[in-house]
């Protein structure tokens, strides 16, 4: 199978646009320092620059950013790296939910793309990375910001979702990394049968995930985290797997993990109790070879 590749950035965003009339605003470029900062610095201008929702993508990030604040490197025109912002009206204490739907939502849109049959290999990693047969092949970064001007209420904040997914190179990303990585071209190299053809058209895949978030977005302002809940289950990667709760590289304690309760949080059944994880890092045991992520974000 061909590699799967990014078309030139204007034309990119030409097709996005076509694909997402509810959107305000769509940009792909060559090059900048990070999608996620720069919406982020649009919500902080004094003077309003456009209307959201919006979508920033890039063929590459000179300052790329993991969650806990990790540089994020990429290789140019390798991974498909691309931002949202969105308007919500949800007290702080609300927003830290959205790292796991945004996770939940963009594993169900890839599982969509791949078709049922093969659709189990996807899973998600609490909070939200996605997962082909236990190695990574794509990560989220969720943030939150009030604006500073135009607010509509006083819970008015911006979020913006970002997501990096590799489209080429796992192996050379694997023997970097020291862990396993995934990329969607191999992925649809495996798949001897595909339900979706858009599977290999990038402005649809970016398409069909930014709308679901959008979607996901209303719904939870509108439902809660309740309606998600069966949806982390559908797509959980830790379920039923021993892991070690981590502060820094202190264990903090071990259990086994029994997906979310109703503020999102990963359950995990210790020696103690039913502990809820809110902030931390996690690791499966099983694959202490891999490296560990942090969990929480916004």
């Amino acid at each position: 199978m061909p590699l799967i590749t990014l078309p030139a950035a204007e034309q990119l965003a030409v097709n996005i646009k076509q694909e997402l009339p509810g959107f305000a605003g769509v940009q792909w470029v060559d090059s900048i320092d990070s999608t996620n900062a720069q919406l982020m610095t649009g919500a902080r201008q004094i003077e309003p620059v456009q209307q959201r929702p919006t979508l920033l993508g890039a063929h590459h990030q000179t300052q790329g950013k993991g969650r806990g604040g990790r540089h994020w490197k990429d290789l140019d025109k390798t991974t498909l790296m691309f931002s949202c912002a969105f308007d919500v009206d949800l007290p702080a204490s609300q927003l830290p939910m959205l790292a796991p739907i945004c996770g939940i939502v963009a594993c169900e849109q890839l599982r969509q793309l791949v078709g049922t049959r093969h659709q189990y290999r996807l899973t998600m990693k609490w909070p939200n990375d996605i997962l082909f047969d236990g190695a990574k092949l794509s990560g989220l970064l969720v943030e939150a910001v009030k604006p500073t001007v135009a607010r509509f209420s006083a819970h008015h904040h911006v979020v913006v979702v970002g997501m990096g997914l590799n489209l080429t190179h796992a192996k050379v990303l694997s023997e970097s990394l020291q862990r396993p990585v995934a990329d969607w071209t191999s992925v649809l190299s495996t798949l001897k049968e595909r339900e979706n053809k858009a599977a290999e058209n990038v402005s649809a895949m970016v398409a069909l995930i930014a709308n679901a978030w959008y979607q996901a977005i209303l719904q939870y302002q509108d439902e809660g985290f309740e309606p998600f809940i069966a949806r982390h289950a559908a797509v959980d990667a830790l379920v039923g797997q021993t892991v070690d709760v981590l502060n820094g590289a202190e264990v903090m304690y071990s259990g086994v993990a029994q997906g979310v309760d109703n503020n999102a949080c990963l359950q995990v059944m210790t020696e103690d109790g039913l502990k809820q994880v809110i902030y931390g890092d996690v690791s499966v045991r099983a694959t202490e070879a891999q490296s560990v992520e942090e969990v929480r974000d916004v």
